[in-house]
């Protein structure tokens, strides 16, 4: 699948959304003032709680098309009405609850020019100073998989396939099959490489997330990547290969953690351990329509 690196390539960010926070404009804030790019289109699609007259509001004063659906769906159907919608050379799926490094897509775009046979690129995403200790724990463990993910492979691995930010050439996601899977990112990761497609990462193109404040919704999440691998084998047959991470990958990344803060990289193990042993059902969490983690919305 080649591609010309001789020309712009436009793009669309797209975002799905089922909370209706006016939180959503810092979010769209941070996008729509990325330096060096190009003007682009930019789609929401919401259901669940509907946009506020002020969210509208903010919404077209920074030129975005929002549609509200009456029916509540799961993030792939909604991607699915982004993937029609858009008219673009490359497709940027993100969330609502994030903040864009102001030259993240410049450094997508120019990956993407530089290497024409690359179809799906992931970026780095950090997690933002932390307001309570629990969440400061929880940061420790983003450090620990961030580190892993540059460790194997050179970042190329299920790991480094996050919703927070993910990038593709229209004409590959076109291709897609769209089950309603629940763990969407690592779907898209899979078939991406099932379809022939190259993936890239990028570590200089930044996201900015909050993490869970509490053990409820990091209990959500937690059980729901555990049960990732299940999700997966289903479309994709046996990925136990991929699924196995490199020990010295894991322990060069836990190491220099240690390093940094022995005492919350306890705190983080006993909660890893902990989550384990209670995780929740699999009819839980692997359900498409999530419930929403209202502590991680706010992230300024």
């Amino acid at each position: 699948m080649k591609h010309s690196s001789n020309k712009q390539l436009s793009f669309t960010v797209g975002i799905t959304t089922c909370y209706g926070d006016v939180s959503i404009l810092d979010t769209v804030k941070s996008i729509r003032e990325s330096k060096d790019v190009e003007n682009f289109d930019f789609i929401i699609i919401a259901d669940r709680v509907p946009l506020s007259e002020d969210i509208k509001k903010g919404l077209r004063k920074y030129k975005v098309k929002f549609i509200e659906n009456k029916k509540e769906a799961g993030q792939v159907e909604k991607h699915k009405q982004i993937f029609a919608l858009t008219k673009t050379d490359i497709l940027i799926l993100t969330q609502d609850d994030v903040l864009f490094d102001p030259f993240a897509l410049k450094n997508i775009l120019k990956n993407f020019s530089k290497n024409p046979e690359t179809t799906m690129i992931s970026t780095a995403y950090l997690p933002v100073k932390a307001t309570n200790f629990f969440e400061a724990v929880i940061n420790r463990g983003t450090h620990i998989v961030n580190k892993t993910v540059r460790n194997w492979n050179n970042g190329d691995n299920y790991l480094s396939s996050v919703g927070r930010l993910l990038a593709f050439r229209t004409d590959i996601i076109n291709k897609f099959r769209m089950p309603p899977v629940a763990v969407s990112d690592n779907y898209y990761y899979f078939e991406n490489k099932k379809m022939g497609g190259k993936f890239k990462y990028v570590p200089e193109a930044i996201v900015y997330f909050k993490n869970p404040q509490n053990m409820k919704e990091h209990l959500r999440k937690s059980s729901r990547f555990q049960y990732s691998k299940d999700e997966m084998n289903y479309y994709f047959g046996n990925l136990s290969h991929e699924y196995k991470t490199p020990k010295s990958a894991l322990v060069k990344a836990v190491g220099k953690e240690f390093l940094e803060n022995p005492v919350t990289l306890s705190l983080y193990f006993f909660i890893f351990t902990y989550t384990r042993f209670i995780k929740l059902k699999s009819s839980e969490v692997l359900n498409p329509i999530w419930e929403v983690d209202l502590s991680t919305k706010k992230v300024k």
